[in-house]
């Protein structure tokens, strides 16, 4: 008897049991972080003066830190991803393709980092670039120009650790584009400027819209390098998760919970915004797929 189109021909049935478990490890804390919170205080958790100023803070870095990986993540995704259609087409032998394809490796080594960089090292490399004495900072202290232990070291720290994400994700995006897209573009003649802008950006939306989520997310809820680099200064440099650690820490446990609560709010909001994303990315294939 013939299989209908929905048939599983990949998935042997014994693999749903690791699959169980690793759902089960993912979902298990979430769970158990959810029910102990005492929802019922959750108003006078909330107006934690220091919860709500760690929230102004975190927002507004993260939103900062954000725009900045969109600024220069997304002319950084078009090289690397250039450089591998060209690579791949076997014409990045030459011209500024081959350029780019020369050193597209290094880049998307040196872009990939900090995904594996303990988040020490990443703090103390923060430091030994942006501090007083630091390679860039101790020009930038001969101005009177100090970095670390600022909301920018937060914001620095931020772009750092979630830049990955942006480009891994927007490259994603722009190397799914059919390469016939920018040759018809071309042919028309349309200038390279056009064929990114008018072409490339516009079809990659939904999956840089993905991109800018995944990298504010990340750089909510970043810790480590914040608190080597930026320190853990009230006003200043302590974020949500730093707010956390340092009520924790000191036995203020409805500060620690209070942004706990805003810390979950606003990841699922976000991941709220990463399914419409997801939702828009399916209807423009679905439009792409009937013209």
């Amino acid at each position: 008897m013939a299989r209908g189109s929905n048939s599983n021909y990949a998935f042997p049935a014994w693999l749903y049991v690791p699959a169980g478990i690793a759902l089960l490890l993912v979902l298990g804390p979430l769970l158990g972080l959810v029910v102990k919170i005492p929802w019922s205080e959750a108003g006078s958790l909330l107006s934690e003066p220091s919860a709500v100023q760690a929230l102004e803070l975190s927002l507004t870095t993260s939103c900062i830190s954000t725009v900045c990986c969109i600024l220069v993540g997304i002319p950084l995704s078009l090289m690397l991803t250039r450089s591998g259609k060209a690579r791949a087409s076997g014409s990045g032998r030459a011209g500024s393709g081959g350029l780019a394809s020369a050193f597209s490796g290094p880049m998307a080594f040196i872009v990939y980092a900090p995904l594996v960089l303990s988040p020490v090292v990443s703090g103390l490399a923060l430091m030994f670039f942006w501090g007083r004495n630091g390679l860039l900072g101790k020009l930038l202290a001969e101005g009177n120009v100090t970095i670390a232990f600022t909301s920018w070291a937060v914001i620095l720290a931020q772009v750092f650790v979630s830049m990955p994400f942006f480009v891994s994700t927007a490259v994603t995006a722009l190397t799914a584009i059919p390469r016939r897209y920018e040759e018809i573009a071309a042919t028309e003649g349309a200038t390279r400027n056009e064929v990114a802008r008018k072409v490339l950006l516009p079809q990659a939306l939904p999956g840089l819209l993905t991109a800018g989520l995944l990298s504010f997310a990340r750089a909510l809820g970043e810790f480590g390098a914040t608190i080597t680099f930026a320190g853990n200064i009230e006003g200043t440099t302590r974020t949500i998760p730093l707010n956390i650690e340092i009520g924790l820490s000191s036995n203020d446990v409805d500060a620690a919970l209070g942004s706990c609560i805003m810390l979950l709010a606003l990841y699922v909001l976000v991941v709220g915004l990463l399914l419409m994303a997801r939702f828009l990315s399916s209807l423009r294939k679905a439009d792409t797929s009937h013209a």
